[in-house]
């Protein structure tokens, strides 16, 4: 893909941010309407090996995240200059620089923003994965309307895919929130935990724990592993607070806590308890009952716009109802999550007989949960997703030469990137299942039926079996070029 090309795509809305080897600007997609963030990564700045392995490192990790916490990543490109990638727009900026304008957090606002923080390393620690350098700057705040900020995890670029009970001997982070098992070079995932700590710890109090003039008298403080509770901004923190803080900074790793214990710590726990919208709830679970699967285009097409053209109030939504359900969370809903939320709503013998349904047509990929993403398709508002405009966006996506066909080369072209490990079969299989005439193409009309309610209805199937969490996007948008 050219630099032209990209732009031709979007327009450009301003520069959000200029860093070492990067620009990020504001975007928005001509056809589909929708609002990301465009980094723009200079190929000749990404000078070294390392920096050149951290970036490619971070677009693999991205590929097996789904999380309503970790930034969202949607496409991927490259020219002879620049990588450029289109991310999850978020207007709340750096929780670094809502420090500086604070000062200090309340222990409800601190809680509330450290639970998200903690949900979204859980579940990366679930999947194998220690971020390494979690830091204010590295998580990102988006402002919803009820003004609360959702949290985004950003920067996976030093990550690792690690083994359990795997010691892990390279030193990575920054300097302030590196855990002092680390700076030996002996450390395994709860290195994560103890830099959360300091982040907590700086929430509460404005200051970090472990201060100098130097980096050597940095790393010192470290080492010695002391810190103070006991100063006079300490003096008006809950013990729940300091507990916490105390915890996950424990210099013995043995005795320090998990994310899965963090997580069920009664700061977090008890200091924010999140009003949910009953209503928009029950909508989403009565969305959930209802979703039937059908023919692998319209499920690809459903799936994109799922992805990329619903509107943000109703992600919020989304979000909102998928973490009511989430109860320890992990980012993941198993079984018996969604029969707990099912029970409130209907009697224990309908809830099990329509969560079994849900399980059965939901889980996609087969893993006995249901993940953030799987859970978005099958929730949304179906008759606002396939509103007639949105579905000709999408199918002008597909229709890559604009003839008012889609062939085979242009799904493979649209959606071949992003999910590797697909025969041929497959792809001509999606293509007869519409196509009426057998000339190997299909028309806008193919992809559209009608239901009872003489709604436009497109659903998903088993398209979604073939993401493997280990090395696929878990998104059809990411595009490779």
């Amino acid at each position: 893909m050219t630099i032209n090309l990209v732009y031709d795509q979007r327009q450009c809305q301003g520069v959000l941010g200029v860093g070492a080897f990067s620009q990020v600007r504001k975007v928005t997609h001509r056809k589909t309407r929708a609002i990301r963030a465009m980094k723009v990564i200079s190929k000749s700045r990404l000078s070294t090996t390392e920096l050149q392995q951290n970036f490619i490192n971070e677009i693999n990790v991205y590929k097996q995240l789904d999380h309503p916490h970790i930034l969202k990543l949607y496409e991927f490109y490259q020219d002879e200059k620049n990588f450029y990638i289109i991310i999850e727009l978020c207007t709340g900026g750096e929780l670094f620089d809502k420090i500086i304008e604070k000062g200090s957090f309340s222990e409800k606002e601190a809680s509330y923003v450290m639970k998200q923080i903690m949900s979204a390393v859980l579940y990366a620690h679930n999947q194998n994965i220690v971020h390494r350098d979690l830091k204010p700057e590295n998580v990102l705040l988006d402002i919803t309307s009820q003004g609360n900020y959702n949290v985004k995890v950003v920067d996976w670029g030093t990550a690792k895919i690690f083994s359990p009970n795997q010691q892990i001997n390279e030193k990575f982070g920054t300097l302030y929130y590196m855990a002092p098992e680390v700076l030996k070079r002996n450390y395994n995932e709860k290195c994560d935990i103890w830099s959360c700590g300091v982040i907590l710890y700086i929430l509460l109090s404005g200051m970090p724990p472990f201060g100098g003039k130097t980096d050597l008298e940095i790393q010192k403080s470290i080492t010695y592993g002391k810190y103070t509770l006991d100063s006079d901004v300490w003096n008006s923190v809950s013990a729940h607070a300091k507990d916490l803080v105390s915890q996950m900074l424990q210099y013995d790793v043995q005795k320090r806590l998990s994310a899965k214990q963090v997580l069920e710590h009664p700061f977090l726990q008890l200091q924010h308890q999140e009003k949910v919208d009953k209503q928009i709830v029950q909508c989403r679970l009565k969305n959930l009952v209802n979703f039937r699967a059908e023919q692998k285009l319209q499920q690809a097409t459903l799936m994109f716009i799922g992805t990329t053209m619903i509107s943000k109030e109703e992600k919020n939504q989304l979000m909102q109802a998928f973490k009511e359900m989430d109860q320890n969370g992990d980012g993941i809903l198993t079984k018996e999550e969604i029969l707990e939320t099912y029970k409130k709503y209907m009697d224990d013998e309908t809830a099990c007989q329509e969560v079994q349904k849900i399980m059965d047509l939901v889980d996609m990929d087969g893993s006995g949960t249901i993940d953030y993403t799987e859970f978005i398709i099958a929730t949304m508002d179906r008759k606002k997703a396939v509103q007639k405009e949105k579905l000709k966006e999408a199918f002008q996506i597909f229709d890559k030469d604009g003839n008012g066909f889609i062939s085979e080369q242009e799904i493979k072209d649209v959606l071949g990137p992003s999910i590797t490990g697909i025969d041929e079969k497959y792809w001509m299989n999606m293509i007869k299942e519409i196509d009426k005439n057998g000339d190997g193409q299909i028309s806008y009309e193919g992809i559209l039926c009608n239901d009872d309610e003489n709604h436009l209805m497109i659903y998903i199937d088993q398209f979604h079996l073939y993401k493997k969490r280990s090395s696929i996007a878990l998104n059809i948008s990411y595009i490779c070029v």
